[in-house]
């Protein structure tokens, strides 16, 4: 690769997981991998050390061709999920998933016990009430778990914990702290009355880290396993795998534009300097979380692909071995002939399959609950899906303009899911805006950017996104 400054960005999705190593120009994949998890005894957990495993390998596979020109790594993830570490800082127990069911009903218990109720809760964190956010969780831990919580001295986000075995050093970074529903977008600190509220101990949370710290270098013995240069550092990213992505919208400066980071999770937004918080937002299921350079992202989490994913996922496990290809070649026959479409955002579509409740089969029974034709063909399936969350967008989008006063001219679509160009192509025609697809690696891409930013080889983050622009491919759709 060209250039002697090289960066590794560990970017790690609801789904997979990717060390690549590289700049803004060019990049390069040193391991691919899925992010293990599973159900035991009807708890849904994450194989973190699995996890671990593929970034070491990914890491010395980096260190062996690149050496000393790897200036730097830096860590995203998925948001809400987190680890507790002992007295000893020794990790208790696997991390639970954000789909494991013990945070059923706790967002309503929450709500109905906070001082001013649900209305209250969002105006101290101005985030959407998701049924997996980290307070629920750290709740359900409480009122399920109290002795692993009385045994808890640190709360680590993924992230934070992963950078902590890299480096022996813990801190919470912003970015993701704010999607945890604990977190005073206004104060720029900890909500601490929310946490006083669910009986936490203060005592569990690190003073708050900026997107693009620089933490430290790895711990002697890593960097001897690695292979490791004694001068690479590890940076806390923007370790919200979103704030990242958003990171490397190639959008021009001045451009009024909206984004949506696709992929397991659709999040569509824009990037604000304050917080918005109010009724409109509330009500319409929008949030407020922080971006890269501290401003803020206003956006919302739609269902995304993982409903796609877990249909495919059912297939395959039938024996059905499509590819992506045979699978957009049957949707596409399947347009002129099957007029239905879903609603991604039904609560029926947030768990994964189980052997009595299959997501092939909850898209069926929502289509005949809402008088729409029952997919009778895979690509039937695609149609309802694709069209269902094309929809959305449109919804949202007029939405977001109303509440923030704008009207876009493009938006932007990110991610691994920018590559369906039939749904690309379906949100321009929905949306009636310009649609840009690309880049696909934009986490990874967000994810060095910040490290670049840290250690100075670019100025600022419209420099950064210029060379994004000039060396990165997209596809437009839509009117220009």
């Amino acid at each position: 690769m060209k250039g002697r400054k090289l960066y590794v960005a560990v970017d790690l999705g609801a789904s997979n997981g990717r060390v690549i190593v590289g700049n803004l120009a060019e990049f390069e994949v040193m391991n691919r991998f899925e992010t293990a998890n599973d159900t035991m005894l009807g708890e849904f957990h994450w194989n973190i050390m699995a996890i671990f495993s593929e970034v070491k390998k990914g890491l010395k596979e980096a260190f062996t061709r690149y050496g000393e020109r790897i200036i730097s790594i830096g860590i995203d993830t998925w948001g809400v999920d987190y680890g507790l570490l002992d007295s000893h800082d020794s990790l208790i127990g696997l991390p639970y998933h954000y789909r494991d069911s013990r945070t059923d009903g706790m967002s309503a218990e929450i709500c109905a016990s906070f001082p001013g109720g649900r209305d209250a809760l969002f105006s101290r964190t101005g985030l959407a009430f998701q049924p997996f956010n980290t307070l629920y969780q750290l709740a359900a831990m409480k009122k399920y778990r109290p002795d692993v919580m009385k045994a808890a001295r640190c709360y680590l986000s993924i992230p934070d914990l992963l950078a902590f075995w890299l480096t022996g050093i813990k801190s919470n970074e912003r970015s993701h702290a704010s999607t945890t529903q604990l977190y005073d977008p206004r104060a720029r600190d900890w909500a601490w009355d929310v946490i006083d509220h669910v009986g936490l101990e203060r005592s569990l949370f690190c003073p708050l880290t900026d997107s693009g710290t620089v933490l430290g270098p790895l711990t002697e013995a890593l960097r001897h396993e690695l292979g490791a240069s004694p001068s690479t550092v590890v940076i806390a990213t923007a370790c919200h795998d979103t704030a990242s992505a958003v990171a490397a919208v190639p959008a021009e400066k001045g451009e009024t534009y909206a984004y949506i980071s696709s992929g397991t999770w659709s999040l569509l937004g824009i990037e604000r300097a304050e917080p918005l918080i109010n009724p409109h937002v509330m009500a319409d299921g929008f949030t407020n979380e922080v971006a890269a350079d501290g401003n803020i992202r206003l956006l919302k989490n739609i269902m995304g692909m993982w409903i796609q994913q877990e249909c495919v996922r059912y297939w395959r496990s039938q024996g059905q071995d499509i590819s992506w290809k045979e699978l957009d070649e049957q949707t596409e026959a399947a347009v002129a002939g099957y007029s239905g479409a879903i609603d991604p955002d039904d609560s029926r579509f947030l768990k994964p399959n189980t052997h009595d409740s299959l997501m092939v089969d909850r898209i069926a029974s929502w289509c005949r609950e809402n008088d729409q034709p029952v997919p009778s063909g895979k690509g039937e399936y695609m149609v309802a899906i694709y069209r269902g969350l094309a929809d959305v967008y449109a919804k949202s989008i007029t939405s977001l303009e109303k509440m923030a006063g704008v009207k876009f001219s493009s938006l932007y679509i990110i991610g691994g899911g920018s590559k369906n160009l039939i749904l690309d192509n379906w949100t321009a025609e929905t949306t009636g805006i310009t649609v840009h697809a690309g880049p696909v690696e934009a986490t990874a891409l967000g994810n060095i950017l910040v490290q670049m930013k840290a250690v100075g080889e670019i100025s600022s983050w419209d420099e950064g996104r210029m060379l994004l622009r000039e060396t990165q491919d997209m596809k437009t759709y839509g009117k220009l």
